[in-house]
């Protein structure tokens, strides 16, 4: 089973295409990788970020689609509206494949991922084809013209994200305050609370990327989207106890384990 991941590369490894590639591999799934963008980056911030030409990004889709059709796609970090919508294009010619949306639009530290243009492009073509869109709080504010500070504010951005088409939201606690970190599941009906105790971790990256990819892996797998959200979650918070120091900035995460199901 194979699983797509369309996103920029990241030079340090820690997030874009590679935290993807290692999420699909800790799953089991072979990884399939389209670049969007290249960043010269560490871990200590972006220092450069320049998008591909869309004529490449497009090939590039063309090859593997035409050969490898995988089970599941996700997006990470896209550049700018002409990439977008290059994406779009393809995308919308695919039948029933699940599509994972990580709105990558401002890095932890550095430059920005996602131009004006193209967070509109990307809210445009790409939302109405999302199976599951995975937002921290600071990108669902932004999609949905919302504040969100409070969980009730979080369940109205979820609403209105819903509205611009995505199938489902997942919009990650960590941010918020609390002796629990509360992710908010939104399946398109209903919301379902994924609880886990806050952990004191040291500044991090590529925890959304991971999060995003885990789940595509998952669906790419045939699980059902609702449990793959729940083991997607166990994972990461799994994962979180453990950061790996890799360089002198943010760290990354330990390894990632797939839960062990228990015995009937």
């Amino acid at each position: 089973m194979t699983a797509l991941t369309i996103a920029g590369s990241d030079s340090s490894g820690g997030a874009g295409l590679q935290a993807d590639l290692r999420a699909f591999a800790a799953l089991d799934v072979h990884g399939a990788s389209v670049v969007t963008l290249v960043t010269a980056q560490g871990t200590r911030g972006v220092r450069v970020a320049d998008p591909l030409r869309p004529e490449l990004v497009g090939a590039q889709l063309d090859a593997v689609l035409s050969d490898l059709r995988p089970g599941a796609i996700k997006t990470g970090a896209l550049g700018n509206a002409a990439v977008v919508e290059v994406i779009a294009d393809r995308l919308r010619k695919l039948d029933a494949t699940p599509l994972v949306l990580d709105p990558v639009i401002n890095p932890t530290r550095g430059r920005t991922l996602l131009d004006d243009s193209g967070f509109t492009a990307f809210v445009n073509d790409l939302l109405p084809l999302a199976s599951l869109v995975v937002p921290n709080r600071s990108e669902a504010s932004r999609l949905a013209g919302v504040t969100v500070r409070t969980q009730r504010q979080a369940r109205a951005a979820c609403q209105a994200i819903g509205a611009l088409g995505a199938g489902a939201v997942y919009l990650k606690g960590g941010h918020f305050e609390g002796q629990e970190a509360v992710d908010l599941f939104f399946d398109g009906r209903d919301f379902h609370e994924l609880r886990a105790p806050r952990l004191e971790v040291p500044p991090m990256h590529g925890l959304g990327c991971t999060l995003s990819a885990m789940m595509t892996a998952l669906l790419a797998r045939g699980v059902p989207l609702a449990e793959a959200v729940d083991e997607a979650h166990t994972m990461m918070h799994a994962a979180l106890r453990q950061p790996a120091d890799v360089g002198e900035g943010l760290k990354v995460l330990g390894a990632l384990q797939r839960p062990q199901k228990r015995e009937a």
